[in-house]
């Protein structure tokens, strides 16, 4: 089965109010989730919480994630973006604040769960929305740019936090829930989708996207490996813990780089040529990054995988705007969002089995996996998108 074309497309103003709203959102965002993700952890260790249940309580959030993402699509078509992204800002918000209100673990787990709904909420209706607001055919660039300025308030954040909650943790927590609230003055300059109260059947959408779906649970495992387990290798390596922490940054740096310009590129020529070149580079560098005896080898490794499959979440999302029509929208983007969340969830733990199975060499053979599964599922079927000339 080929994925049906679109029809042709105008460009669309990459600084019109509702994009403007949208990368306003999303640095926010980005902002916010830098604070609240190492705060969380320093919360939990100053209690004596064990690292088994720090390492639980954030699994948590992106099971809760995936999970709530196909009610957070019928939220969307029934209610609209507007309400379900104002729902999911203030519950974000308002469960942030309450963390440092309370020293039982319990409370902290269900503070990590409504937290996940809020995040959950505002991701599925903040990416419907800028699907709707990009609809043309500059729409990738549009969507690397959203995700361009998350990844400059998220790394840009977590030192600002870790400074103040030295200082205060009270006012660290404060910081993120009004950071993330300020997103509501922008809400009002997004564009509403139609609402419908029927149910729409996740099978013919799922047909569609299945490239895309594939593309985010890629992206989701890789920045699961890169977080949990790769600086945990560094260090039995007897890399410095300094040294360790190198990879995670250089990757999300070279991400935000490679975006916007193979986004242009996949505006251009399509996007079946940017994945096929973006998904060999990335398997050549998960085959290399452990065979080179160097200790310049991981560093250069994490930027080569951060500007080849660290491109993958805008191409993929900005794909799955092209391939559905507006009803569908909610749902594609409810979708998108579980199957990155889901790979985060699974890349560390299949990662985990290669390594005890196969030696610390095969830490990415699961995604060099998904790689060659990916390149497979793009040679029998092709997303046929209308590729539209770069007008000025």
């Amino acid at each position: 089965m080929r994925l049906s074309a679109s029809a042709p497309l105008a460009a669309v103003s990459l600084t019109s109010r509702p994009l403007l709203a949208l990368y306003g959102i999303s640095l926010l965002s980005g902002v916010a989730l830098g604070i609240f993700n190492p705060l969380i952890s320093l919360l939990l260790q100053q209690h004596q919480v064990t690292d088994l249940l720090i390492g639980a309580n954030a699994s948590l959030y992106y099971l809760v994630v995936a999970l709530c993402s196909p009610l957070a699509g019928t939220l969307v078509n029934r209610g609209g973006v507007r309400r379900v992204m104002v729902g999911g800002i203030v519950l974000t918000a308002l469960s942030a604040m309450l963390f440092q209100q309370t020293g039982q673990l319990s409370h902290w787990f269900v503070l990590r769960l409504l937290m996940g709904i809020g995040i959950c909420l505002y991701m599925v209706a903040g990416q419907t929305a800028l699907n709707l607001a990009a609809a043309g055919h500059n729409r990738g660039v549009a969507v690397a740019i959203h995700g361009a300025v998350f990844g400059v308030g998220f790394m840009l954040s977590p030192l600002a936090g870790t400074l103040l909650y030295a200082l205060s943790p009270q006012y660290a927590f404060l910081l993120g829930s009004g950071v993330i609230s300020a997103g509501l003055c922008a809400v009002p300059f997004l564009t509403q989708n139609a609402t419908t109260p029927r149910l729409l059947s996740l099978r013919p959408v799922l047909q569609k996207i299945r490239i895309p779906l594939l593309a985010a649970f890629i992206y989701g495992a890789l920045e699961g490996i890169l977080v949990t387990l790769l600086p945990v290798y560094l260090v039995q390596q007897a890399v410095p813990v300094a040294y360790s922490a190198w990879p995670l940054p250089l990757f999300m740096l070279a991400s935000g780089i490679g975006m916007i310009p193979l986004a242009r590129c996949a505006d251009q020529y399509g996007q079946a040529p940017v994945f096929i070149i973006s998904a060999l580079m990335g398997l050549l560098t998960c085959t290399l990054i452990f065979s080179i005896d160097s200790a310049y080898a991981v560093p250069a490794g994490a930027v080569l995988l951060g500007l080849s499959v660290g491109t993958f979440f805008p191409l993929a999302l900005a794909l799955v705007g092209h391939l559905l029509d507006q009803p569908a929208l909610a749902t594609g983007s409810a979708l998108f969002t579980a199957s990155f969340s889901y790979g985060c969830a699974a890349g560390p733990v299949i990662a985990t089995l290669f390594v005890a199975a196969f030696g610390a060499g095969h830490l990415f053979s699961f995604i060099s996996v998904l790689l060659v599964a990916f390149l497979v599922l793009l040679f029998f079927n092709p997303p046929q998108v209308a590729v539209q000339p770069n007008h000025r």
